[in-house]
């Protein structure tokens, strides 16, 4: 009897350890701290992928549309576009001041596109002949030095602006996240079109929806906003938009490993004395690795 009270202690005391690890496992598993790291002696690749449809109806006077139409405009407007973008970032060893030298280049930048019928292509990628030079200390943030390759002035700048732009849109919260939790991303977007100013902000929404073989999977939510003006009419134009998506995060390489987002977007604007509405339907692709 002492021999089976002994046994049955040994297994219940085995059965508590094992509850224990489970548990364990089970809450480290139901959280996370989101943070993007560059580690030395790696090779990120990452390439974006948008496709875009829109179609853009045309009112007002119509002595003006008969015009237009008389010239070979087709109404509505329809355009298809397709977009491919890609970079690799590849970093050295860390130095004695915990910076970690890296290069960057532009691998990919091409653009396929449908007015109207009307094809077009542009294969030629202005940064194909850049490297970016500079350094990071582990969280993920460039900090440019020099821009090497054949580029003027412009697009050298063009290339700072695009890089700080991005960096600067990625804020993941400090503190770790389980199940469930949320936090907002805005990501101000300001296009320079000739005599106009356009301004755009794209809010997301990430929200942890479950933990598995270490990767976070966020649900996307987001919202997007508007506002247009031409100095030389005084014209004004507003649009709207709200999009859903999701996010892949990987714990172990610390990296967005993969995103996709589908977005509606609706926007309007007068120009000459005609209206000029759109509706557009677009899809991003994003895929990061590590080397």
């Amino acid at each position: 009897m002492g021999k089976s009270n002994l046994e049955m202690n040994y297994y219940r005391l085995l059965l508590l350890l094992l509850l224990g690890s489970i548990t364990q496992l089970a809450s480290a598993q139901n959280k996370v701290l989101l943070k993007i790291s560059m580690d030395p002696g790696k090779t990120y690749k990452t390439h974006m992928n948008t496709i875009m449809d829109m179609e853009m109806t045309v009112k007002g006077d119509s002595a003006i549309i008969k015009q237009l139409s008389a010239s070979g405009m087709q109404l509505p407007i329809l355009m298809h576009m397709d977009q491919h973008f890609g970079t690799t970032t590849k970093t050295g060893q860390q130095r004695a001041d915990k910076k970690t030298p890296l290069t960057m280049t532009f691998d990919q930048m091409s653009m396929t596109q449908s007015v109207s019928g009307q094809e077009s292509a542009q294969n030629e990628n202005p940064f194909a002949n850049a490297v970016i030079e500079g350094t990071t200390i582990g969280d993920g943030k460039i900090s440019i030095d020099t821009i090497k390759g054949e580029l003027d002035d412009a697009l050298k700048i063009s290339m700072r602006q695009m890089v700080n732009n991005l960096q600067q849109s990625i804020k993941f919260p400090a503190e770790e996240l389980k199940i469930g939790d949320s936090f907002d991303m805005e990501v101000p977007m300001n296009l320079p079109i000739p005599q106009a100013e356009m301004k755009m902000m794209l809010v997301t929404k990430y929200i942890l929806k479950e933990i598995k073989d270490h990767k976070a999977i966020f649900d996307l939510k987001q919202n997007i906003t508007m506002d247009m003006s031409i100095t030389q009419n005084d014209s004004k134009g507003n649009g709207a938009g709200t999009g859903t998506g999701t996010m892949i995060y990987d714990i172990n390489k610390k990296i967005a490993e993969q995103s996709d987002s589908n977005i509606q977007f609706q926007f309007e604007f007068g120009v000459s004395g005609l209206t000029m509405s759109a509706t557009c339907n677009g899809k991003t692709n994003v895929k990061c690795t590590v080397e």
